[in-house]
Formats: C-alpha cells, sequence, structure tokens
C-alpha cells in the first residue's frame, strides 16, 4: 500500500495544517437546518479529499468519487451524477478536480445541486475563479492553504518512525530536500520518499534531486492534460533552462508517463507524436522547441475526439 493511503488522516486530529478550516466544517456539521454543499478550493496535497471522506465518516453516509478531470463533461452529469443524487437516502458525492469540468456540465450539476434532497455534493479543486459564480452561491467555500515546511517535515518523521526506519543525523539534509521540493504539498513529500525507498536508496538530497528530473516529465504530461499548458510549459522550461536535464531524460520520463495512462486511444497518439518528437531531436532540432510543442499537442489532445485532426487525417 503507498504511503499517501497508508497514512491517510482517519480522524480530525490526524489532518495536519488546517485547523481553522477544520473547526469550521465541524461546527456546520452540527447545523440543524440543513448541511450545505461544499467547496474546497487550494494548491494539491493539503488535505481537501481527505477533508471531504472525513465528513462522511462523522456523518457515517457512504460516499461516491469521481474524478472531474476523467469525466468532465455535460453527459456524465446528465446520468451518473443526477441518477445518484435522485436516490432515496444520504450520500455524498464527491467531485474531485471539480475546476476542470466544461461550462455546460456545470450549469447541469447547478442545476442538480438546486433540486437535490438527501445528497451532500462535495467539490474540490485548485483553482477557484473556474467554478461559475452560481454553483458557488450554493455552497460554503473553504480556501485550504499550503501546508508549513515544518508541519510537512513533521508528518515525515512520524511515518519514518511507524515504519520503522532509522532516521540518522546524515539524512537530515535529505529531509530537508523533500521538504523543500513538495513546497507545502504532503502528498508529493510521501511520494518522494515512498519512491526512495522502493528504489532502496538514501534519503540525501543528491537522490531526491535526481527522483525530481525523472517526476517532472510526468507532471508536465499531467498538467497539460488535465488542461494548465502554462504550468506544463513551466515544467518544461525548467527541466532545461534551470535544472539543466538532458533531453534523453526528458523524453524517457515522457515515455513511462505515457505508459501509466489508462486512456488507450489517447496513449498511442502519444506514442506516436512522442516517437517523432524524439526522432527530430536526434537529427538536430531544438529539444526544447521540439517538447514545449508535444505538450501543446497533449494540452489540445483530450479536445478533439472525433474530430479529423485527431485521426491523423489532416496532418
Amino acid at each position: 500500500m503507498r504511503l499517501t493511503e497508508k497514512y491517510r488522516p482517519k480522524s480530525w486530529e490526524e489532518l495536519v495544517g488546517q485547523d481553522e478550516i477544520i473547526k469550521s466544517i465541524r461546527e456546520a456539521l452540527k447545523n440543524p437546518i440543513g448541511i450545505p454543499h461544499f467547496l474546497f478550493v487550494g494548491p494539491a496535497g493539503v488535505g481537501k479529499t481527505t477533508t471531504a471522506y472525513l465528513i462522511a465518516r462523522e456523518l457515517k453516509v457512504p460516499i461516491i468519487e469521481f474524478n472531474a478531470s476523467d469525466e468532465r463533461g455535460i453527459d456524465t452529469i446528465r446520468t451518473k451524477i443526477k441518477q445518484l443524487a435522485s436516490i432515496r437516502g444520504k450520500r455524498i458525492i464527491l467531485l474531485d478536480e471539480a475546476d476542470n469540468m466544461t461550462a455546460d456540465a456545470q450549469q447541469a450539476l447547478r442545476r442538480i445541486m438546486e433540486r437535490t434532497m438527501g445528497t451532500i455534493f462535495i467539490l474540490v479543486g485548485n483553482t477557484e475563479y473556474k467554478i461559475i459564480d452560481p454553483i458557488k452561491s450554493r455552497c460554503a467555500i473553504y480556501r485550504f492553504k499550503k501546508l508549513s515546511d515544518k508541519d510537512v517535515l513533521k508528518k515525515l518523521i512520524e511515518v519514518c518512525k511507524a515504519e520503522g526506519i532509522k532516521i540518522t543525523k546524515d539524512q537530515k539534509e535529505g529531509f530537508l530536500a523533500i521538504v523543500k521540493e513538495a513546497n507545502g504539498d504532503l502528498r508529493k513529500a510521501l511520494n518522494i520518499l515512498q519512491s526512495l525507498l522502493n528504489e532502496n536508496k538514501e534519503i540525501n538530497a543528491k537522490n531526491v534531486l535526481e527522483l525530481r528530473e525523472i517526476s517532472m516529465p510526468k507532471d508536465a504530461l499531467n498538467f497539460a492534460l488535465r488542461g494548465d499548458f502554462e504550468k506544463a510549459r513551466e515544467l518544461i522550461e525548467d527541466a532545461f533552462i534551470n535544472s539543466k536535464y538532458s533531453p534523453d531524460k526528458v523524453i524517457e520520463g515522457l515515455y513511462k508517463a505515457i505508459g501509466e495512462l489508462n486512456d488507450r486511444e489517447i496513449k498511442i497518439r502519444l506514442y506516436t507524436k512522442l516517437s517523432d518528437v524524439e526522432y527530430r531531436c536526434r537529427i538536430g532540432s531544438s529539444p526544447l522547441i521540439q517538447l514545449v510543442g508535444f505538450i501543446a499537442w497533449a494540452w489540445v489532445l483530450p479536445h478533439l475526439r472525433g474530430c479529423p485532426a485527431l485521426r491523423g487525417e489532416t496532418e
């Protein structure tokens, strides 16, 4: 089991760094008039989804999770979500990455939220401005903050002790490097620790930096596929300009990242495009231009299903 799941908080006391939000939510759950829908916004890895599950645990109701980035269209809202919300009984419907839902899907969701009786909706996202105002007006909005380095470091040490990992003075720089790389994202910090443990590597700054080289292409591809081209481009540019990674390493990381995707059609298209990028880099084209172009293509790809451009008819 991954560390992120094994040590996911199972009580309010275990949730790190969001004391004011916890206090406010627990008061809202006692409201005799009725419990509102919730909108949780803020950086990744700070406890938004975990908080939704803790609400379900406290209310003793089932929680059904959808990743709104994967099922972002209006059809999902009109079929799966509407049917679930209309069933008698109490439940929570969690829409993770709700800020990636299309405007039409959000409008359809708004109407369902207006009419539902036993269903509490919890929407989770990174960016509040992408959520339409009619939905925000129907939710209690909680803005989660980035975790402090102190909180992240404390949790890392707790996890290591629980796993029986001996912590030495020589590892101090390694833990600090993990904290710096995580930048307030506890999930990312635990994933870095997990990777070091899986590969039997020492917890030191050098090994953390090497892991960053591997994860950066994966992060860039995932941001592109989720619709955040600017963040994806920044990661690719940072790999070359600031971190000076080799093109071969970035391409290798992209191949691995594509292999982890679930959508077979998108995987095939990305593999084909990346092989072309690799060839162009080998014959002298600018790796940075080629890879930024690949990221731009990956950004567009999920929106082109059924389009002649996707089938290669216009290429």
